[in-house]
């Protein structure tokens, strides 16, 4: 009886002990389940106002290349100093509006009015020289056509004339060098324009060839920019190109007046120069502005916004939307240009149609599959709770 007893309980030991198991696998199995059970999506759902959307269309796509570069004076002079000497006036400063030939500086004269006048006195001396050897030539002229005197005397007065006059002519040379000279003591600027800058201070010493002024006509300016290699057989003289500025609302019209015909050694890039009109002056040299050469065009092709288009490497997509949800779109894009005042670009293949709402600008990851719902931007001057 006891072995009986035994056996019935060792018996309900393994049962219970097979029963706790299967409790434990099954509860293991319900909680791998609702962690594999996929997110309800259904539910989502993602709020656009009216100006968040845009349509798929078909426009005439001007092609551009962008541009980059710096402004500079298409007329500009570096002033220098022709003679040497101490600066008593300096009559004007940077951005000074300044007309052609207005005195700039004034170099001490006053050496320069003792040369002149030096050189003056040795002219006067060689023209008298000069009359004497005349005189004396003239006079051996007659003796030696009666035979008072040989042909040897006679042509020694003869070369004493020649060195007389020849003695003169230097002397007026150098004297028109002495006025030349003094003439350069009054700096004078060589254009209409504005000075950009100014090297000289009143009483300082200036040196022969030494820079004084720097002179710009801003009314025609000019841009230097680089274009790649790959590209540069497609800009042209005469091209018409749109520049934007730092500080100027409205964008500059310029057109390309020079290609450069070499590489840059380093950038190999190719310099092309676009020259604008700035009759107000509101441009500056050195100005640093961007813009498009307007390459071509491509009449009724289909374009998103520029904005639109989302980059991931190679793969380019947009977001759209499809039934009433949001759905990402892979596209090929084509060409980007300007059409109406904006940037486009086409799209050459892939599932978009004309018509088509998609989101206009880049904001970031959305959730694919949401339910869309457009929301009417409040009037202005509206209270918002």
């Amino acid at each position: 009886m006891p072995e009986n007893r035994k056996r019935i309980v060792i018996a309900v030991v393994v049962l219970l002990g097979l029963l706790a198991v299967a409790i434990a696998i099954g509860q293991a199995i319900k909680k791998r389940g609702a962690v594999a059970a996929p997110p309800d999506t259904t539910s989502a759902v993602i709020e656009f106002a009216p100006d968040d959307l845009t349509a798929v269309s078909r426009r005439t796509l001007s092609e551009t290349l962008p541009l980059t570069g710096s402004l500079r004076a298409v007329t500009q002079a570096a002033v220098k100093s022709k003679v040497a000497g101490s600066a008593l006036d300096v009559l004007v400063r940077e951005g000074d509006a300044v007309r052609s030939g207005q005195i700039l500086v004034k170099i001490d004269a006053r050496d320069y009015v003792a040369r002149a006048e030096q050189t003056r006195g040795q002219m006067a001396a060689m023209s008298g020289q000069l009359d004497i050897a005349k005189q004396t030539l003239d006079n051996n002229r007659v003796l030696v056509e009666k035979g008072f005197i040989s042909k040897n005397a006679f042509d020694t007065a003869a070369s004493q004339y020649a060195i007389a006059r020849a003695n003169l002519d230097a002397a007026k040379a150098a004297l028109a060098s002495s006025n030349l000279s003094l003439a350069d003591t009054v700096v004078r600027s060589p254009l209409d324009g504005q000075i950009a800058s100014r090297s000289v201070e009143p009483g300082e010493k200036v040196a022969v060839d030494a820079k004084l002024f720097d002179v710009v006509d801003l009314r025609t300016l000019e841009l230097e920019a680089p274009v790649p290699v790959g590209e540069i057989g497609r800009v042209r003289v005469g091209q018409p190109v749109t520049i934007r500025f730092d500080g100027i609302d409205a964008p500059v019209q310029g057109a390309i007046t020079r290609i450069n015909p070499a590489a840059q050694a380093g950038s190999r890039s190719i310099m092309v120069y676009v020259q604008m009109a700035n009759p107000t002056g509101t441009l500056r040299v050195g100005m640093f502005g961007t813009g498009t050469i307007a390459v071509g065009s491509r009449p009724n092709v289909l374009v998103v916004p520029a904005t639109a288009l989302r980059s991931d490497g190679a793969r380019r997509s947009v977001y759209a939307l499809a039934g009433g949800k949001l759905v990402e779109q892979t596209v090929q894009a084509g060409a980007s240009g300007m059409a109406e005042g904006a940037a486009w670009t086409e799209i050459v293949g892939g599932p978009l149609g004309v018509g088509q709402q998609i989101v206009k600008n880049n904001l970031g990851s959305l959730r694919i599959g949401s339910t869309v719902r457009i929301v009417a931007t409040p009037a202005a001057g509206a209270s918002s709770p």
